[in-house]
């Protein structure tokens, strides 16, 4: 699939999702254009002939911009998301575990300006099991792009911070969370951290999310201290 192929895609999903006037001077499909040209003028060839890419990329609004986009955030970050995932896997393009998009505010920046940043970030490997020592601190998206809004205690005693972004959980080895439980659906549910806030939503699996207990039917706004059920395993949610 060609960039213009993607562009078109977006162009008619964004057209659908946020077809209403916004405060913000910056238009969601101008951010999604402009991601996918830092992917392709970042790209690089390395030692093995492979096509490599940033996997993280940083839009930095000015507060007039980001507060106009402020009720479709995390709709605006998912759907961001997902188009520079698929025009990494459709161009053929390596690119070092999830590519992820991430907003943050840049008061220098103009109403109608924004800059996008990437960098190539490895995540911390998981130390091997021992009893003795602490849970590991896995990070999923890098920290210098933004402070951890949030972590995610798994029921084997991991620990996944939680930066702003979009992510999918469930029991497939390729989700950004893997929890490997036969209760939990292949892609169980998502994660969407935007604006300091966390919202848990599910997507349909077989045995439900519930958060404290109760069976949430939407998204879920996520609190200090909330435990969070996905089919019988227990994951408790913790705010930085």
């Amino acid at each position: 699939m060609a960039k213009g192929t993607v562009e078109r895609s977006m162009e008619n999903l964004f057209d659908g999702l946020f077809s209403r006037a916004f405060k913000s001077g910056v238009k969601p499909l101008q951010l999604g254009r402009k991601l996918l040209q830092v992917v392709d003028s970042e790209r690089d060839v390395d030692a093995q002939g492979r096509r490599v890419v940033p996997n993280s990329y940083l839009i930095q609004l000015s507060p007039e911009d980001r507060e106009g986009f402020a009720d479709v955030e995390p709709t605006l970050l998912q759907e961001l998301t997902v188009a520079l995932r698929e025009y990494i896997s459709q161009e053929g393009f390596h690119v070092e575990g999830k590519a992820r998009v991430a907003l943050r505010t840049n008061p220098d920046l103009r109403r109608g300006k924004f800059d996008i940043d990437c960098r190539n970030i490895t995540p911390e490997a998981a130390a091997p099991e021992a009893p003795a020592a602490p849970a590991p601190v896995l990070t999923a998206v890098p920290s210098a792009f933004d402070r951890p809004p949030a972590v995610l205690s798994l029921p084997n005693g991991q620990r996944i911070e939680l930066h702003e972004g979009h992510y999918i959980l469930g029991r497939h080895l390729e989700n950004d969370i893997v929890l490997n439980d036969t209760n939990v659906s292949r892609r169980h549910a998502e994660f969407v951290c935007a604006a300091g806030e966390v919202v848990v939503r599910d997507l349909g699996s077989t045995n439900g999310t519930k958060v404290n207990g109760v069976l949430i039917t939407g998204e879920q706004l996520l609190q200090h201290g909330d435990v969070v059920n996905f089919g019988t395993a227990q994951v408790r949610f913790e705010a930085s």
